[in-house]
């Protein structure tokens, strides 16, 4: 298993922490595998003293140097291929910053996420073969399309990157709501094996509850 020590957040003057987490999505269904082409590169970083989550995408096709090329660019996609702490590397590389935890996971497990939810909203800006504009409430099968496709729109992974990130809004809003904060811990066990992250339960349940 891949292992990346996690660094400490960051504490605010008022006593709450900051958090930078790299969310990696990888071209795989089934196993988990520990290296993968990583075609979401998103990273949230969330405040929990004004309670406020950024997130900045980064499209898998981008040529940057990775962490480990000498400064050669390569798309940023092919870091997944050399393990998640070179992902993590280029990323903080890139963006001058310290990312403190990682959250990996496949096709596969992302629909078993969305739909250990019971589903997600999105708002989508297009109306396309599987969505139409607007609010839509999408099971996981649903939303993996949502957030797959690309060739529909003309700013191509630009809009797919946003579309990522309104799937993540949604997840956030759904994990917040009472019904999912009263039985978060089984909804974990439930989904073992269908991610991988540093991130231990204790420190999700601090975020959640913050």
């Amino acid at each position: 298993a891949e292992e990346s020590t996690p660094i400490e957040p960051i504490t605010t003057a008022n006593g709450g922490k900051v958090y930078t987490i790299y969310l990696s999505g990888i071209d795989t269904r089934g196993e988990m595998t520990a290296k993968s082409r990583s075609d979401v590169n998103i990273i949230a970083t969330v405040n929990t003293d004004t309670h406020e989550i950024l997130l900045v995408s980064t499209p898998r096709d981008y040529f940057v140097p990775l962490s480990i090329s000498g400064g050669a660019p390569d798309k940023l996609t092919h870091a997944g291929i050399y393990g998640i702490d070179v992902c993590m590397d280029t990323l903080g590389m890139l963006y001058d910053i310290d990312i403190n935890y990682y959250f990996r996971i496949n096709f596969g497990g992302f629909v078993k996420v969305i739909d250990a939810l019971g589903g997600i909203t999105v708002d989508s800006d297009y109306d396309f073969t599987t969505q139409n504009r607007g609010e839509n409430y999408v099971n996981g099968e649903q939303a993996l399309i949502f957030a797959r496709e690309r060739y529909a729109f003309q700013e191509g992974d630009r809009q797919r990157g946003k579309n990522q990130m309104e799937v993540i809004r949604g997840v956030v809003k759904k994990a917040l709501s009472p019904e999912i904060l009263t039985s978060y811990s089984s909804i974990l066990s439930s989904l073992d094996g269908c991610f991988g992250t540093n991130i231990t339960y204790e420190e999700i349940a601090q975020i959640l509850q913050q």
